[in-house]
């Protein structure tokens, strides 16, 4: 019998696709992809990592990176000022409030400064607000900015951040922060933990899906996972544990999706910076924060994947492709900052 492997492409291959090649060749390019075209308006949202996104994505020739509420200079970026969507609950939940199918309680969370936050983006704004009533007004204002976003873009792209969650104590709402981390008060609005199982963004992501093919039915949707790892779990796991668990949980649904619905892509950031053929090359010393190299290594393989460019080739062995350092350059700006809301979870912890 023939061996049937023999019909492989080179890229099915460990040993032409990866093992001979320098960690800057590495292109796992997606078979299921899609062309975009001049002018065509794409939204993003998710974990951290997705403002990675948003800022190299804005500056790509070609692509419309599609704000209905712009943030300032030197603020985060956002394609509404949402800001994390770490879990698939929040996105379901914000899409849900937008449309009206489903409002969650109001939360107006007092800081120790006597300002008011938005309990669902508390973070958002560092200046906070003077009272409830301002908040809620803001709050109408971004929904309608967000429902603008979910009805207007033609690519949403949604970075799937974690697992791990907290809910209000009645179940009724998933916050991005536990709110005493806030509130600073222990008095202060109370919620529960919950590490969301495959079932339960499963479920979440399916309705979300269904949802916005709803209003917009030409919508393509590309999901990603977020390679940052866990700042800290709520778990007793350790922390390595953890991770791999909520990240492997993200990585399934994932897949799962992208074979289930048509307008639905996987892109794999994930595999890009986390894979060991790097040798960590692409985070930080700390281990967590993703190094400017990888990010560029990801939009790299986004624009051979979306906008069919052919990367430059390399003068020198081991030499770090011309593209790369050219994209860096231009599409990852410095004075944006990133803010990963979780890094507060060491908080007066001594970690």
């Amino acid at each position: 019998m023939a061996n049937p492997y023999g019909t492989k492409a080179p890229e099915q291959f460990w040993r032409n696709a990866v093992a001979t090649l320098h960690p800057n060749d590495v292109s796992p390019i997606p078979v299921k992809r899609f062309d975009l075209t001049q002018g065509t308006q794409v939204a993003t949202a998710g974990s951290c990592f997705a403002q990675h996104l948003a800022q190299t994505l804005q500056s790509l020739a070609g692509i419309g990176f599609l704000q209905t509420e712009p943030s300032d200079p030197g603020q985060p970026l956002f394609s509404a000022a949402f800001g994390n969507i770490y879990t698939v609950a929040q996105l379901r939940q914000l899409f849900d409030e937008a449309f009206s199918i489903r409002t969650p309680p109001p939360a107006a969370w007092i800081r120790a400064d006597e300002r008011w936050v938005d309990g669902y983006r508390p973070t958002m704004f560092a200046d906070g607000f003077a009272d409830p009533e301002s908040v809620f007004q803001a709050r109408g204002q971004h929904l309608r900015a967000v429902r603008r976003m979910f009805t207007d873009c033609a690519v949403f792209v949604f970075t799937l951040g974690l697992t791990e969650g907290w809910l209000s104590t009645a179940g009724d709402a998933v916050f991005p922060l536990p709110p005493g981390l806030v509130t600073g008060k222990d008095s202060g609005p109370t919620a529960r933990f919950h590490n969301f199982s495959y079932q339960d963004i499963w479920d979440d992501l399916s309705h979300f899906v269904d949802a916005l093919r709803g209003v917009n039915p030409a919508v393509r949707i590309i999901l990603t996972v977020s390679p940052v790892p866990l700042t800290a779990t709520y778990t007793d796991e350790h922390v390595l544990v953890a991770n791999t668990f909520s990240k492997s949980v993200l990585r399934a649904v994932c897949g799962q999706a992208e074979q289930t619905w048509p307008c639905v892509y996987y892109f794999p950031s994930f595999e890009i910076i986390s894979g060991h053929y790097n040798n960590g090359g692409y985070y930080e010393p700390n281990k967590r924060t993703i190094a400017p190299s990888g990010v560029a290594h990801v939009m790299r393989v986004f624009r051979m994947s979306y906008l069919r460019e052919t990367p430059t080739a390399r003068t020198t062995p081991g030499s770090v492709p011309h593209d790369s350092g050219s994209l860096l350059d231009r599409a990852f700006p410095r004075e944006r900052p990133v803010i990963c809301d979780e890094e507060q979870f060491g908080t007066n912890v001594g970690f």
